[in-house]
């Protein structure tokens, strides 16, 4: 039976941020075997994070694309902020993978295997193995896992769900220097649903439809939403679809749960890095990874440690979440007011939980503080 120092099950956002973290470490030499069902040759997502400049793993071989401006919109009021420091960058999926294959191919120790993972066991101190199905079982010493459980999307636990359309226009109507972060629409059956707008040039974009929601919504139903969406904010404009994405993120506090054993290093949304409250991940996914990198050097990781809140940021998820699902009209507004009435890079600071509680009072004092006291009240865990 083939041994490795470790197996990383599952190269989505989460095991390709530690492999690039691995390969720039003094442990770059462990022989480290990549379990992944899917190929990752195609462009089948989006993601975004806002920093003063890209970060390490972020693509170099093609296009740069950020933005220095957002702006909100709600009930026709809009509010447009400058990132002062910050900017607001995209990575595109097919770039990541293409990348991460790219920076693994230079280490003949590393190895990428397409096989789906059917069981993870514990051994004795030193190992563990997984049961790959077509390519049998490999020994190793650590096991990291990103690979989710199924999850039952029925469930009334709270759900972000998206679909966005990148869109090519054609005529210039764009303005490429500023992203719509949120844009409610009054029209929607849901008051929480809204759009998310990346324009990459005048005449393209991502389009994109989100709600938070405890039923699960139809494909078809996200698209008509979109469609109309175009027809009213851009009438008369002929587009073409070049690219379609969706999905959906369970919006909770609790501990994600997983039928792996408990030595298994959980990474990415199983490790917690889902902020609850607004569906962010891959900047935690990054912090996460670098506490990890760091522990193994150091070689004193206990094992599945998951990635850790402050636990005042737990109880304002839950108080958003709780608004949510009982006053779903009250969100359109509380987002709208946080960003109007503070500096936007403050706000992404706080959606980083990164400010300090002074900061965080600042922040929530200038709100309305009715809809939050009533949701104390009624305080519920999601």
């Amino acid at each position: 039976m083939k041994s490795y120092d470790y197996i990383i099950c599952g190269f989505g956002c989460a095991g390709i941020s530690l492999i690039r973290q691995i390969i720039n470490s003094p442990l770059k030499d462990k022989n480290i075997l990549i379990v992944d069902s899917d190929p990752k040759k195609k462009n089948d997502r989006t993601w975004c994070y806002w920093a003063e400049s890209p970060l390490d793993l972020h693509p170099r071989n093609a296009p740069l694309v950020f933005w220095n401006k957002i702006k909100i919109i709600s009930d026709h009021q809009v509010t447009e902020k400058n990132l002062e420091h910050l900017k607001y960058f995209h990575i595109k999926a097919s770039d990541f993978y293409r990348e991460a294959f790219d920076a693994i191919a230079e280490y003949p120790n590393i190895e990428f295997l397409q096989d789906s993972v059917d069981q993870i066991a514990e051994g004795n101190l030193d190992d563990m193995t997984v049961y790959l199905k077509e390519n049998g079982p490999f020994k190793c010493q650590k096991v990291f896992n990103s690979i989710p459980p199924v999850v039952d999307f029925n469930s009334k636990m709270i759900k972000q769900i998206f679909m966005g359309w990148e869109i090519s226009f054609e005529s210039p109507i764009l303005d490429p220097k500023v992203a719509t972060f949120m844009q409610f629409d009054q029209e929607s059956i849901s008051p929480n649903d809204f759009f998310y707008v990346l324009p990459f040039s005048s005449k393209s974009a991502l389009v994109e439809f989100t709600t938070y929601r405890t039923e699960m919504i139809g494909e078809n139903e996200m698209e008509t939403y979109i469609t109309k969406y175009l027809d009213k904010n851009y009438p008369g404009c002929t587009y073409n679809i070049q690219f379609k994405e969706k999905g959906c993120i369970p919006l909770t506090t609790f501990p994600m749960e997983s039928s792996s054993p408990q030595r298994v290093i959980q990474l990415g949304t199983l490790a917690g890095c889902t902020k609850p409250s607004s569906g962010f991940t891959f900047y935690n996914i990054q912090k996460h990874c670098g506490e990890i990198v760091q522990k193994l050097q150091e070689e004193n990781y206990p094992g599945s440690q998951k990635w850790k809140r402050k636990s005042r940021f737990t109880f304002y998820d839950n108080i958003l979440l709780n608004i949510a699902k009982k006053w779903p009209s009250e969100l359109p507004e509380i987002f709208f007011t946080m960003f109007e009435k503070n500096p936007a890079s403050q706000i992404l600071k706080f959606l980083n939980e990164e400010t300090t509680l002074s900061e965080e009072i600042s922040i929530l004092w200038k709100l309305r503080f009715n809809i939050f006291i009533k949701s104390l009240l009624n305080y519920e865990r999601h």
